[in-house]
């Protein structure tokens, strides 16, 4: 592959608290259903936690777990089976490099966008952004701004993560597939 074409990709970045809930999900529901539309290879996905916490951990089972049983029915059966075919993601922190990484980082909530906004003011590199920084829930249907964090919670809470999730990045490919045609 070229690096021209590799510079065409669209490269997004997910970061929750300890990247081993929402962002993990996220990445996973974005690869699920990039996959399903053939344009995976168009696309850079990863995740990243604020906080050192999970470094090198897998995700939580109950994420696994919720897009075990969500994916089929949200995206497509064989979404499921490329999900279930690769290697499961490693917790890592976000860094100020990603910055100018990614075309664009979402941030599950309030306080995980206020951490990024914190590297941001003290990067020693901003020259080099690229990102456009923002909420993934401002592409929420209903605008439920913040993704709440499961963590706590029982397999109910990262079920609906998942669907908050998914239809906040279906809205996001609709916008950036809209932003191809004008």
């Amino acid at each position: 592959m070229s690096e021209e074409s590799k510079s065409q990709k669209k490269k997004v970045l997910f970061v929750c608290l300890g990247n081993i809930c929402r962002s993990t999900m996220a990445e996973i529901v974005l690869r699920g259903l990039v996959h399903s539309r053939g344009t995976l290879d168009n696309f850079v996905i990863d995740s990243a936690g604020t906080s050192s916490y999970h470094i090198g951990d897998t995700p939580d089972p109950r994420t696994v777990q919720s897009c075990n049983q969500n994916m089929g029915r949200a995206i497509s059966e064989e979404s499921l089976k490329h999900f279930k075919s690769i290697a499961l993601h490693r917790a890592r922190q976000f860094t100020d490099e990603d910055f100018s990484k990614f075309d664009y980082i979402f941030a599950m909530d309030e306080s995980n966008l206020s951490d990024i906004k914190k590297v941001l003011k003290h990067s020693t590199t901003k020259d080099n952004h690229i990102a456009t920084v923002k909420r993934l829930g401002e592409y929420h249907t209903h605008k439920k701004i913040n993704v709440e964090d499961p963590y706590y919670g029982d397999m109910s809470n990262f079920n609906i993560c998942f669907n908050h999730v998914h239809d906040c990045l279906i809205n996001f490919l609709e916008e950036i597939e809209s932003l191809k045609i004008n």
